[in-house]
């Protein structure tokens, strides 16, 4: 049992309620006597404020200025040593932290101990005892992250720097903390949590590490060898927790200790990686959520999302009787999802139901910066609203890195760099700095990239973030939708001649962003002349993907927009959706509308675009009582078309010229023309099975 505890020339003792200093009893209120013994019982880790007014104060609300009060009177107490020995250090907005290395004794042990401070102390480092630790016991579980600690214990096997990077709120601190847990019994010499989040200065970096290990470092200059020195035959596990606002000199401390310590390993966590040598980077995702999509998802199947079990656990763990089903998976699979599967962002939004139905609080998330401001009251004031922790991102960067954040901002989903360069672009960014500016965000965790590193793009929380830093947003947002416009011109152009599964791997991705543009274009701030340059050169990205009722939506809001000034092109391609697509085959207005695009294209010159549209005129006369008008309409497409080489209209003008022949009982000529179809369709790069008939 321990009797005291002792530290520098002081010696607690237990039992008795006293503290000496030198032998000698020194006095100490008794609010401050308990608060000493609750920090030095806890020798390297973080007492909460929140924790000592708990310990020390049961029951009693009473105000923060208390504990000030009574932690002076003990930092007055421990000044009297006159060793100039740090004993206790303040954690900005969180509590305090005991450094000095402490022995507990014994009754045994007192008997014949020397006193403190003399030649024959054998008081040893706290961060050198058996199975010794400093990190924080969590109060709830961890969950749908047994992958990512499975792959950092293993890194750990075979590197001694791993760091950890990812999104702010997405858990990198949690997870460091908990594979350290599990790998306890791996380091004799501990596993050691330096938090450097309090941080305001970089030279405190070294400071702070030596203080969990019970170093000693009196002056800066000589302060990283002093601590490599003291370490280097250790075998313990350095954690060094949100690196990323002091990243150069966490990179010039690790580096050194890596280098001169040759049995230290070091966990790091930051937004960015350290960038040295014999570094491996895990970085964290975000926990896996529905899709958008997922009207029809079910209890069960929401449950195999981890997002959604983190939502699940922390709901019901508020009292408010709440549980999933089948009829709110949907909705808490939304609000996961729209909240990018971020665990922070999670536990911000479940308290909320305190107050708010579950619809309530999905609504919400459109104003999510003011309705997630519930926090731990012990966390950093960084992590206790979802402002306030992209914030703490954002006011590391550059001025130029903010521009083009917030330019970000206007695009939907993911972008590739060429769209991104031509949107962003301008006085403030160089076209030739976009790249390296948006690599560098990569690297900051604040934009992420697809897996070939082809695109880019926000998450969501992020995304709203930057919206609010945009200044030239109305710019920006013509921008993007003018750039989407002439993109699609291009995809529609480049159909003809390209394989299709080629051409959809290149501009399936644009849909979010022709989603958002169109959104812009016909809302109260937008321009309807851009938006019908977008429908107008959309049909076909609506046609392969499938997306009718979406197709549908915006032809019959761009028909709308229509207007005797609309130019003569505009309205012809609006006219010029695919049969099918929007009306049903055997629908009238169909047909009108085909031939009046004829008539407009006629009188613009475009013969390949008549004989398109003539096309699908003929498509739609193929039955029983108009097939002769049909193939003449055909026939005339056909003609039109084939001077202009091989593309997919001249495949399907073939094919279905040859169901004209069907009809009219020529079996001959029909496999004749359906061979030419296949043929054309081969030149192409199609497969047998993708071609069009």
């Amino acid at each position: 049992m321990t009797e005291a505890l002792a530290f520098g020339p002081f010696r607690l003792q237990v039992a008795r309620r006293e503290l000496l200093a030198h032998g000698v009893p020194v006095t100490l209120g008794q609010r401050a006597f308990e608060i000493l013994l609750m920090l030095v019982n806890r020798h390297g880790q973080l007492v909460t404020k929140d924790e000592l007014m708990a310990e020390v104060w049961p029951g009693v609300v009473v105000e923060e200025n208390n504990i000030q009060v009574h932690i002076s009177a003990v930092r007055k107490v421990l000044a009297t040593a006159g060793d100039g020995e740090r004993y206790l250090l303040t954690v900005a907005g969180r509590g305090y932290r005991f450094v000095a290395p402490v022995k507990r004794e014994s009754a045994a042990e007192l008997k014949t101990a020397p006193a403190p401070g003399s030649d024959q102390s054998t008081a040893v480092p706290a961060a050198f005892d058996a199975a010794a630790n400093n990190l924080p016991q969590q109060l709830t579980s961890l969950i749908g992250r047994e992958a990512d600690l499975a792959d950092i214990t293993a890194r750990l096997g075979s590197h001694r720097l791993v760091t950890l990077t990812g999104s702010g709120g997405v858990g990198k601190t949690r997870l460091a903390i908990e594979a350290g847990r599990s790998l306890l019994d791996r380091y004799p010499d501990g596993v050691w949590l330096a938090e450097l989040a309090p941080l305001n200065d970089s030279q405190l970096v070294t400071s702070i590490i030596g203080e969990v290990l019970g170093v000693s470092l009196s002056a800066p200059s000589g302060a990283i060898e002093t601590l490599a020195s003291a370490l280097k035959n250790k075998q313990l596990l350095l954690i060094v927790d949100n690196c990323e606002h002091v990243i150069a000199e966490a990179a010039r401390v690790a580096e050194a200790l890596m280098r001169n310590c040759p049995r230290l390993s070091i966990l790091a966590s930051s937004r960015e990686r350290l960038a040295i040598a014999g570094e491996s980077v895990v970085r964290v995702p975000s926990l896996p959520a529905p899709e958008a999509a997922a009207g029809t998802l079910t209890a069960a199947r929401a449950g195999e999302y981890a997002a959604v079990r983190l939502f699940v656990e922390r709901a019901s763990a508020l009292g408010c009787g709440f549980a999933l089903t089948d009829a709110n998976a949907a909705t808490v699979g939304s609000i996961c999802q729209r909240l990018d599967g971020i665990p922070l962002a999670i536990e911000l939004a479940v308290p909320r139901l305190r107050v708010l139905s579950l619809e309530q609080l999905a609504r919400g998330l459109d104003e999510r910066f003011r309705l997630l401001t519930a926090g731990s009251r012990t966390a950093l004031p960084r992590q206790q609203t979802l402002h306030a922790l992209i914030d703490w991102s954002y006011a590391l960067l550059s001025d130029a890195e903010k521009t083009l954040l917030g330019r970000l901002s206007v695009f939907f989903g993911n972008a590739a760099l060429a769209s991104i360069t031509a949107v962003v672009a301008g006085a403030e960014i160089p076209s030739e700095q976009v790249s390296d500016l948006l690599l560098s965000l990569v690297e900051k965790s604040l934009v992420h990239a697809d897996p070939a590193g082809s695109e880019y793009g926000l998450l969501e929380s992020t995304r709203y973030y930057a919206s609010e830093k945009l200044v030239d947003g109305p710019r920006m947002r013509r921008r993007h939708a003018e750039h989407f416009a002439a993109r699609l011109a291009q995809a529609t152009a480049a159909w003809e001649t390209t394989p299709t599964q080629q051409w959809i791997a290149c501009y399936q991705p644009d849909v979010d962003n022709l989603r958002g543009a169109l959104e812009w274009a016909f809302g109260p701030d937008g321009d309807a002349a851009v938006g019908l340059e977008l429908v107008a050169h959309s049909h076909v990205l609506w046609a392969e993907l499938g997306l009718i009722l979406e197709h549908r939506r915006w032809v019959i809001a761009a028909l709308d927009k229509v207007r005797k000034g609309t130019p003569s092109e505009v309205t012809a391609r609006l006219l010029s959706w695919q049969a099918g697509d929007v009306r049903e085959l055997d629908d009238p207005a169909d047909y009108d509308e085909a031939v009046r695009a004829a008539g407009l294209y006629r009188k613009l010159g475009d013969g390949f675009h008549e004989g398109r549209v003539l096309l699908r005129a003929g498509t739609a006369r193929l039955l029983p009582d108009s097939v002769d008008e049909g193939e003449r309409l055909l026939r005339k497409a056909h003609a039109l078309v084939r001077p202009f080489g091989t593309t997919k209209t001249l495949a399907r003008c073939l094919s279905a010229l040859a169901s004209a022949r069907l009809f009219a009982g020529d079996l001959s000529d029909a496999r004749s023309l359906h061979r030419q179809a296949i043929d054309v369709y081969r030149d192409l790069g199609e497969g047998l099975d993708e071609r069009r008939n």
